[in-house]
């Protein structure tokens, strides 16, 4: 019995990881169950004693990836600027590490049915939400538009790692990448301190 759920399982993997890769290259619409099974060394109806179909596999593969990317910024902090560095680090590293997984969560995930897509936008506002609230803590002066701003454009640097060329990848992007964003935050928080101390000055 062991066996056999261990053989399930893997099975699994195989079909979600050939999954990612044809979303990831063509689109989940363009990509059917019997490419999906082909590529992963099972018969197309096969799929269906592991999966209820290619919504359920879209979904795993969501699911999958907020798993991985919140296991790679779950660091929680007392200090603001290491928490917003371990979530900016943390989601570039996981963007590195799973590109073709990280692009079909960002890119098809709005293809998903009604059955899965509640449950998998409310992790992602816990996930923005954070942000939001670190960026906050970070920058407590600014006004929560700005703070969204900010989060936004944050996330949308890093999920852009899924789309970049190879030449792009070359030596420490993550780092470069992470560098840039925390930088920048630092520079809003100086101008800030700047201006309440010439505000107390005055």
């Amino acid at each position: 019995m062991a066996t056999q759920r261990r053989r399930l399982v893997t099975r699994d993997v195989q079909i979600l990881d050939a999954a990612a890769g044809l979303f990831a290259k063509r689109g989940f619409a363009d990509v059917g169950v019997d490419e999906i099974g082909k590529a992963a060394g099972v018969t197309g109806p096969a799929i269906y004693r592991h999966f209820k179909g290619k919504d359920e596999i879209l979904a795993t593969l969501c699911e999958n990836a907020l798993d991985a990317l919140f296991l790679a910024t779950g660091t929680d902090s007392d200090d603001p600027w290491d928490e917003i560095a371990a979530l900016v680090s943390g989601h570039a590293a996981f963007m590195i590490e799973h590109r073709a997984l990280g692009g079909v969560w960002i890119r098809e995930g709005r293809l998903l049915s009604d059955t899965y897509r509640s449950r998998i936008h409310r992790r992602q506002r816990q996930f923005i939400e954070r942000w939001i609230d670190t960026v906050h803590r970070c920058l407590p002066s600014r006004p929560t538009e700005q703070l969204t701003t900010l989060t936004f454009a944050a996330i949308g640097s890093l999920n852009s790692i899924a789309t970049w060329p190879p030449a792009a990848l070359q030596g420490d992007p993550g780092g470069l990448l992470s560098e840039a964003i925390i930088d920048g935050l630092r520079g809003l928080a100086l101008e800030d301190e700047k201006a309440g101390a010439g505000s107390n000055g005055a």
